[in-house]
């Protein structure tokens, strides 16, 4: 398994148990990775914005708070073009940087011809 489906499989085992938490033992042995390489996971997932948190004790471990995150949202490549190109009408104004992080995480996994659609509306707009 590579890292970024390692990074999406650990955010969805830890809000398919939430609120209950997961030790990195655990969890490296369920992705057939080290304590040490779940942790730097967990680290990044963290820094990206991912409400991770951990839990100390016996039965502590980590844990995602469930309310705070979506479940993964499937969208055919037209709904996400008019996505971003509606992000991008939010350039400025209240709502400018929580859409341009959106837009951000959008453009990261839209194919390339539908980034190329989306930036030639966006453009013509």
């Amino acid at each position: 398994m590579n890292r970024a489906d390692r990074l999406y499989a650990l955010v969805e085992e830890l809000r398919a148990v939430s609120p209950r938490p997961r030790s990195a033992r655990w969890l490296a042995e369920r992705f057939g990775v080290s304590v040490r390489t779940v942790e730097r996971d967990l680290r990044t997932l963290q820094e990206g914005g991912v409400p991770i948190h951990a839990e100390t004790g016996r039965k502590g471990g980590y844990v995602v708070d469930r309310p705070r995150t979506l479940p993964p949202l499937f969208v055919t490549a037209e709904e996400a073009v008019a996505m971003t190109v509606a992000l991008r009408l939010l350039r400025s104004g209240p709502f400018a940087e929580p859409a341009g992080s959106v837009l951000h995480k959008l453009r990261a996994v839209l194919p390339p011809r539908e980034l190329a659609e989306a930036d030639a509306l966006g453009e013509s707009g």
